[in-house]
């Protein structure tokens, strides 16, 4: 996996020249009228934002084909407003989409000139407000300059958070590919939230109106009792009828879902299958850094913090005099609780980590509880606040319950099939607490714009005072085995082959070599290489990333970044100049997990790599360091003036690899 995506990367920078014409195209095509709104124009920007932050692209090139893109676009949709005013209306796709012209004659007329600035930054309006200023009669030389403004405006907008995005990416894979998997991973669960929220709440009304109109058909059919149900429902009178649609659908849907998911559990269909996949690609990509951001994570789905949100809505509940939503909301929490604990004794599925619980797991009685706590919360926040609004407490709701469940099955409490059959399951429970609560309540709720703020204070709250009380820790964290001793001669006669020769970071691949056996204590290793002119690397901080952007830095200025080895980080990092102001050498450690003894006392035993990195700067304002070449410490000893104040007891060959096996003089 990591192969094909340094692959992908050195295909990309020899091709350059075709990124930046789908850079061109689809910030060109995303302005032209009505096709623009099926262009993921801004989605191109990203990756291209995040090409550059990986040193593939240029940052100053990509900034000028969009720009370029986006001011021609907007410029061929305007003259075509200009040119065929009313007509237009009559030509494809125009004559297909009436809704799209109309809403932008509205932003237009309500913000005039202003419109074509704001609407670049709309994705419903971006294609079409230029072709109404055009239809309108704007004049060209005033539209132009707007044109150009919001394009500057836009372009970096679009494309600096990609570029932080992928040098962020590049940053990870500098460690380890694992962080690379873990932050594409959670940032595609942020993106597709949101976007999947955003997809929904635009497409809502649609939908529901199609539903609406077959259900009426079938209501007229059938005069029976589910007919007056479905009447009722369509009443015009009644305000919330597009919200009982879209819920009954989601009762349909996860019903559905979650009984398809129980088939394929009782038949061990492949979905088993993916469950073990998914397990074990996880536990491939496990760093100690990748833990503990999971299990912070997790605190979001906490027993402590589910209590304090259904305290935080009964309350709220109680102040709205909402006592029965608040009684039929508590009484489905104790019941699907109930049924989810008889389920999981019927079906007598184990979890993957033993380690982690004993307990059944199917369904997820945990992914199912935040999918109840925070989808009922989010279901009486969007009722009570703006569309945007409404999306932003949608895409949060989403993101919570995927991070929530990721973490369960990251940490082996349950598998995948576990968390979408307990996610399922509770968005019934939930939607069949919002069709309730709508019936009984069919005016809309009163506007609550700042209880999506105090709802977030309380979360913060909450996760605030878990972390600060005791950082969390994996669930399935178990002592450390004490280290293997060993003779001195028995290390250096046959034990040292025992070592790896190669550093791996995921799967058994092979990186740097290493080339370094140290037996010494810590204290000792820092004080023979300050002696030397070794330096412990650069702490990561805001400061020495900040550097990574500086137009005129040295290597040495530049934060040395830990690596992981077979999972664990590197635990002494040390760098020294080279010969240049670009160059210099580092000297990264591992604990091997044996002690050796040489009859007076025994010291840990390391395994390290001495690397040449040399500064290269492909698209300012971004300094990559790349491996030159793996130094041997003779190397290291002739061509940067010092040696690492060791004794070296032999030389050996790790298949293929000089190993230098070294004591520290005292020792």
């Amino acid at each position: 996996m990591e192969h094909a995506y340094i692959h992908l990367l050195h295909l990309l920078a020899g091709h350059s020249t075709w990124m930046l014409a789908v850079v061109f195209l689809a910030a060109f095509l995303e302005a032209i009228a009505v096709i623009g709104t099926f262009i993921p124009g801004s989605t191109a920007m990203f990756l291209a934002g995040a090409l550059t932050g990986t040193g593939t692209l240029s940052l100053a090139w990509v900034f000028a084909w969009a720009i370029v893109g986006a001011v021609a676009g907007d410029g061929i949709s305007f003259w075509l407003g200009d040119r065929y005013k009313e007509r237009i209306v009559i030509l494809w796709p125009l004559r297909t989409h009436p809704g799209v012209l109309d809403a932008g004659q509205r932003f237009f007329l309500k913000h005039g000139a202003k419109s074509v600035a704001l609407a670049r930054f709309i994705g419903p309006l971006r294609a079409i407000v230029p072709v109404v200023a055009g239809m309108m009669g704007m004049r060209p030389l005033r539209f132009f300059a707007i044109n150009v403004l919001s394009a500057l405006l836009w372009a970096p907008a679009h494309i600096l958070p990609g570029v932080v995005f992928g040098a962020s990416v590049l940053l990870a894979g500098a460690v380890s590919f694992r962080l690379v998997v873990i932050i594409a991973m959670l940032v595609c669960i942020v993106w597709l939230s949101f976007r999947g929220a955003g997809f929904l709440m635009s497409h809502a009304n649609a939908w529901s109106s199609a539903a609406g109109r077959r259900l009426g058909s079938w209501a007229c059919r059938h005069p029976g009792p589910l007919g007056r149900v479905a009447r009722r429902m369509l009443d015009p009178d009644t305000p919330d009828a597009t919200h009982l649609l879209v819920t009954s659908l989601i009762v349909l849907m996860a019903g559905a879902l979650f009984f398809g998911v129980l088939e394929d559990v009782v038949s061990g269909d492949p979905l088993t299958t993916v469950d073990l996949s998914v397990y074990h690609f996880l536990q491939s990509v496990r760093t100690p850094w990748g833990d503990s951001v999971l299990a912070a994570l997790g605190t979001l789905g906490s027993g402590i913090t589910l209590i304090a949100l259904i305290v935080t809505v009964a309350l709220w509940m109680v102040w709205e005099r909402r006592w029965r939503t608040i009684t039929y909301w508590l009484a489905a929490v104790a019941f699907s609780q109930l049924l989810i604990l008889g389920l999981q004794l019927a079906m007598r599925r184990a979890p993957p980590n033993e380690l982690v619980t004993s307990h059944f797991v199917f369904p997820s009685n945990h992914v199912a509880a935040t999918v109840i706590v925070y989808g009922f919360l989010a279901f009486l926040l969007a009722r009570r606040v703006g569309k945007l609004e409404g999306v932003l407490v949608a895409g949060a709701s989403i993101i919570v319950v995927i991070v929530v469940a990721l973490a369960g099955v990251y940490f082996g409490r349950y598998w995948v099939s576990d968390a979408i059959g307990g996610a399922a399951l509770a968005y019934v429970w939930v939607a069949l607490i919002a069709l309730t609560a709508i019936w009984r309540h069919p005016q809309p709720p009163p506007q609550r714009r700042l209880m999506p703020l105090v709802v977030l204070a309380v979360v913060a709250l909450s996760v605030g005072l878990q972390l600060g009380v005791a950082m969390p820790t994996p669930p399935d964290s178990a002592p450390q085995p004490p280290p293997v001793q060993l003779t001195q001669a028995q290390w250096q006669h046959s034990e040292w082959k025992r070592l790896p020769c190669f550093r791996s970071d995921m799967g058994g691949d092979r990186k740097e070599p290493l080339t370094l056996q140290w037996v010494s204590e810590p204290a000792s290793i820092r004080e023979q290489l300050r002696a030397q002119g070794w330096v412990e690397g650069t702490d990561v901080s805001a400061h020495s990333l900040l550097s990574l952007a500086s137009p005129d830095v040295a290597a040495v200025s530049l934060p040395v970044l830990p690596k992981l080895n077979n999972g664990v980080p590197s635990s002494l990092v040390f760098m020294r100049p080279g010969e240049s102001r670009e160059e210099r050498y580092v000297l990264r450690l591992w604990p091997s997990g044996y002690t050796v003894d040489d009859g007076t006392s025994a010291a840990p035993l390391w395994v390290g790599a001495l690397a040449h990195e040399r500064l290269t700067r492909p698209s300012w304002p971004l300094n990559i360091l790349h491996i030159e070449r793996d130094a041997s410490p003779s190397e290291a000893r002739t061509r940067s003036g010092a040696g690492l104040g060791a004794t070296v007891l032999a030389e050996v060959d790790c298949r293929g690899v000089p190993v230098s096996l070294l004591v520290s003089p005292t020792e």
